[in-house]
């Protein structure tokens, strides 16, 4: 079970948001590339960065403040908020960013999907599934769709997609533990390899992802817990991969 630290950035500094509302944000005092260096110290693989800017306007909004962590850390960076086509994606990917993140566009486009796949292949691109009462929220969570979040997936397997991220609002940033009952559903429904987002509030929230583990939830997403300082980002890998062979 890998470790992914995320930093979210609005108007060019790390924040975090209470089920994903933009007039519920905390703000942290340090900066997204000081928070990337610390991470990259503290032994992490790969660094979650959202431009919530992106999600909400639909563009990518902190483009400066991105390409500085891309450059600075010799890590995986996963960037997501609004990347919505064919020219955003090859801009990320050519500049060193390993893998974009899609919401929206995948549930608005479907065909983007495909198109991005075979243009830069299934590792390249990770479908974001942002769940609330089982469908699909878009937008920056701000519509819900009139899909599930089984069928959605499903949809996208079918057209080649390997990675999900699945975020439950309702405990994203609420301190309220994982939803496992729901993640345990979806990962049960749909093939693929799935990254688990929302509510970690300490580490034995951490290791009960690892029951999920069979079922192809091998990683997780952790922002407001790291930013409170409820656990250590070192303390925090090991634990999840002690007495485990893991490769990403």
């Amino acid at each position: 079970m890998e470790l992914i630290p995320a930093i979210d950035i609005r108007a060019g500094r790390c924040v975090r948001l209470q089920e994903g509302n933009p007039k519920r944000q905390m703000e942290y005092g340090v900066s997204p590339l000081q928070m990337a260096i610390q991470f990259y110290q503290a032994g992490a693989q790969k660094i979650h960065v959202v431009d919530l800017d992106g999600a909400l306007r639909g563009e990518t909004a902190n483009e400066k403040v991105i390409a500085q962590i891309v450059t600075a850390v010799p890590l995986g960076i996963e960037l997501g908020g609004g990347i919505r086509s064919l020219a955003r994606m090859a801009f990320w990917l050519e500049r060193g960013v390993r893998q974009v993140i899609l919401g929206t566009a995948a549930v608005k486009h479907p065909e983007l999907i495909d198109q991005a796949i075979r243009k830069f292949g299934a590792d390249r691109i990770i479908v974001a599934i942002d769940a609330k009462n089982g469908m699909v929220a878009t937008h920056g969570w701000r519509a819900i769709s009139a899909i599930s979040v089984i069928d959605f997936g499903r949809k996208m397997v079918a057209i080649g997609v390997k990675r999900f991220i699945y975020t439950d609002i309702q405990t994203d940033g609420m301190f309220t533990g994982p939803n496992i009952a729901e993640l345990s559903q979806f990962a049960k429904s749909v093939t693929g390899r799935i990254t688990a987002s929302g509510g970690i509030r300490n580490l034995e929230d951490l290791l009960s992802l690892r029951a999920l583990e069979q079922d192809g939830v091998d990683s997780v997403i952790v922002g407001r817990a790291i930013y409170e300082q409820r656990f250590e980002v070192a303390a925090a890998i090991k634990a999840l991969t002690q007495g485990e062979n893991h490769a990403d």
